[in-house]
């Protein structure tokens, strides 16, 4: 299966926007019970939202574990905190005012020791601790009036700072709970390479890049940070007797907590990516054993994304867009006269015909218009109606494409096909494996082992941060995906 994520740097507090905060509230600041009855009433909200909690108990206690040692850093707060992991296949975590802290199994699956998910937790908590959402409103009723360009940049920058205080207060945290601080840069970094890569394999950009900083940037604060709270601990270490700003819960002379082993155990077989119930892609095969259906993608073509829209990206610049209509009532007209009013106005149809599809009846058009510098590129459309009410739907995009080449596309189309009830319960989501690096074993060959990834030897390197040139000594650990 691709990786097809879009991993978040961290994401902020929801916003009170993003929540439906009542009036009442938004004429005055929150107070602190305010901010808890607002978590509390939409918590079961964003478990709806982001799929539950994930199904493993003992993960989930892992997870909660870890944020309240966190927690136990605080010298006092009003909250109490709850941590929940949550069943989504997209790679963030975020906070909503009151305490409620929510991280995805996703994310999980790109760090790769406790102090890392330490440093996600603590940056969620900074920004409950900060009341960073308390902040954002009064800060809005400060803009109210102003221009909209003026609104969008202000609260742009302010966000920018606010995930950089967040990142600070973390660092601290992490130190005060005994974990390396130095874990917060080192996971960003891990988030910057893996953004990087997605880009690269043609997945969307990150949510909200200009609310905020630039993961270089982000790392080379945490990195000149977590350097500060070293040198402080080891000025404790040197002077037992010395009053500094923090009294960490391990001993100044003992080493920092990394947890690499205890972590990778728990995140062994951890869900990876969408479920096949979400829609899945393996290798050049689309699947949705929700709906029960799979197509095959045409030669030539690679997955970009998936969802409630499925594209692709082809050779010269093609693409393909699938997607499905459910209507209200049954359709009487013919396929043809649907596909031709569902086409968007502009283009003007060459051919449109009718078909069929394994067994279910199906309707094929052509267009021709100028491409991109004039030239000219053809337009191919498909649709198939499974149900009376339910309709599938293929568009191609082909910019200087052959005969032979156009006539291969139509392969796509043609693959669609139904899933039986056993055929779909057969199909397995993608899993994190850890395992270990034998004497003679090296990147390439557990790269091999991820056959349904693209750019298989990246994603390795990315999930366990290692660097280019780099091979793992035998006896550690690696996650692949399989």
């Amino acid at each position: 299966m691709r990786d097809l994520l879009s991993v978040a740097l961290f994401s902020a507090v929801v916003t009170l926007a993003g929540v439906g905060v009542a009036p009442a509230l938004a004429d005055e600041p929150m107070n602190v019970a305010q901010e808890i009855g607002l978590g509390a009433r939409e918590h079961p909200n964003i478990l709806q939202r982001y799929g539950g909690e994930y199904a493993n108990p003992a993960l989930r206690s892992y997870v909660a574990e870890v944020g309240q040692r966190l927690v136990r850093t605080l010298t006092s707060t009003p909250y109490e905190f709850s941590f929940t992991l949550l069943d989504a296949a997209d790679a963030y975590a975020f906070a909503m005012p009151g305490g409620y802290v929510y991280v995805t199994r996703q994310l999980l699956a790109f760090a790769n020791s406790e102090a890392e998910l330490a440093a996600v937790l603590a940056h969620e908590i900074a920004h409950v601790i900060s009341r960073h959402a308390r902040e954002r409103q009064l800060l809005q009723d400060e803009m109210r009036g102003a221009p909209v360009a003026e609104n969008v940049e202000t609260m742009h920058r302010f966000t920018r700072d606010q995930e950089f205080e967040a990142d600070t207060v973390s660092i601290r945290m992490l130190a005060e709970a005994g974990y390396d601080p130095m874990a917060q840069a080192r996971f960003l970094g891990t988030i910057g390479e893996q953004q990087e890569l997605a880009q690269r394999a043609g997945s969307p950009r990150p949510r909200d890049p200009a609310s905020h900083p630039a993961i270089e940037a982000r790392v080379i604060r945490a990195t000149e940070f977590a350097q500060d709270v070293t040198r402080e601990r080891q000025i404790r270490a040197a002077n037992p007797g010395l009053v500094t700003a923090y009294v960490p819960l391990m001993p100044a002379n003992s080493d920092w907590y990394e947890g690499r082993d205890r972590y990778l155990n728990m995140v062994d077989g951890l869900v990876y990516g969408r479920r096949p119930s979400e829609g899945i892609t393996v290798g050049n095969d689309y699947i949705d054993t929700y709906n029960r259906y799979a197509f095959t993608l045409p030669p030539g073509f690679r997955f970009t994304s998936v969802g409630r829209t499925v594209m692709a990206r082809g050779p010269n610049g093609g693409s393909m867009r699938f997607d499905a209509q459910v209507l209200r009532s049954p359709q009487t007209e013919p396929l043809t006269t649907y596909l031709t009013r569902s086409i968007t106005a502009g283009f003007t149809l060459e051919t449109v015909e009718e078909g069929a599809v394994d067994g279910m009846p199906a309707a094929f058009a052509r267009a021709t218009l100028r491409g991109s510098g004039g030239r000219p590129a053809v337009v191919q459309f498909a649709a198939i109606r499974v149900t009376p009410t339910t309709y599938f739907r293929f568009q191609f995009y082909l910019p200087d494409a052959s005969e032979s080449f156009m006539a291969r596309t139509w392969d796509g189309p043609a693959s669609f096909r139904k899933l039986s009830a056993q055929e779909a319960a057969a199909v397995e989501p993608m899993r994190v494996r850890v395992v270990p690096v034998g004497e003679d074993a090296d990147l390439e060959y557990f790269a091999a082992q991820m056959r349904a990834l693209d750019h298989p030897l990246e994603w390795l390197m990315v999930l366990n941060r290692v660097g280019a040139g780099q091979d793992p000594g035998p006896g550690t650990k690696l996650k692949i995906v399989q």
